[in-house]
């Protein structure tokens, strides 16, 4: 389902480019690391504080629940049991290096990658995380240039962020904002950046990043559209107009 969140008419024969996000964007990572992560590092946590793996577990949920999933939940633990400080370090590469075996992308994804690249527009792939994993998880699921122009990958590690790539993507490709069509699940990542440079901002109803939104939208930013499957891109690419904030 395509919903609409905004009032000026653009022309969609003005698109050039879509920007997707990864994760929770075109495969399931809440419904799968993310679990599988956390169930690896309660194993660990249990371990420090001397409880039943059960435990270990629902306290990380419960501390994503009350900081969000833009915190560090592991220095949240690590301050609330009195541990060393390098716990939380630790417990957090313990959490991000969790098998990727077993992923794959949802069902409507390739075929919606091949119809835009044979409506002409160029597709590009912008990911945010440790690089080295991005890279095997874009790999696994058989993504990389097959069907993407370019892909980019802000590396959290050396400080770089997806607004420098929205920004490199503009110049590179000799774009305006407004040709662009941002799709993501976080509305405090890509969707906040790239409207914030002008880009026509789509949120994909999917994943742990979007159940925080509901709960907080009204201190956020609303995006230009929300769908359920990635395929709803192909309705606004395929009307002669419609409408954005």
């Amino acid at each position: 389902m395509l919903v609409k969140h905004s009032c000026i008419k653009q022309d969609a024969k003005n698109i050039k480019a879509i920007i997707l996000d990864l994760d929770d964007t075109l495969y399931d990572c809440s419904g799968t690391l993310v679990l599988r992560g956390r169930k690896h590092v309660a194993k660990v946590i249990a371990r420090l504080i001397n409880c039943s793996e059960e435990e270990a577990y629902h306290l990380q949920l419960e501390m994503e629940k009350k900081y969000g999933t833009s915190a560090n939940i592991y220095e949240k633990i690590v301050s609330a049991h009195h541990l060393p400080h390098n716990h939380a370090k630790e417990l957090l590469k313990e959490f991000i290096r969790v098998d990727i075996i077993g992923i794959s992308l949802f069902p409507d994804v390739i075929e919606t990658l091949q119809q835009l690249k044979v409506q002409g527009y160029k597709l590009i792939l912008v990911t945010s995380g440790e690089k080295k994993i991005q890279n095997r998880k874009i790999h696994a699921l058989g993504l990389s240039h097959n069907y993407f122009d370019d892909i980019f990958i802000a590396d959290r590690g050396n400080g770089q962020t997806k607004y420098d790539y929205f920004k490199e993507i503009i110049q590179q490709y000799n774009l305006r904002p407004e040709e662009i069509i941002c799709v993501g699940d976080k509305i405090d990542d890509e969707l906040t950046s790239s409207r914030s440079l002008g880009m026509i901002t789509v949120m994909v109803e999917h994943g742990r990043h979007y159940k925080t939104y509901l709960k907080e939208q009204d201190k956020c930013i609303k995006p230009d559209y929300s769908i359920r499957q990635i395929k709803d891109i192909l309705r606004i690419t395929t009307t002669s107009s419609f409408t954005i904030r």
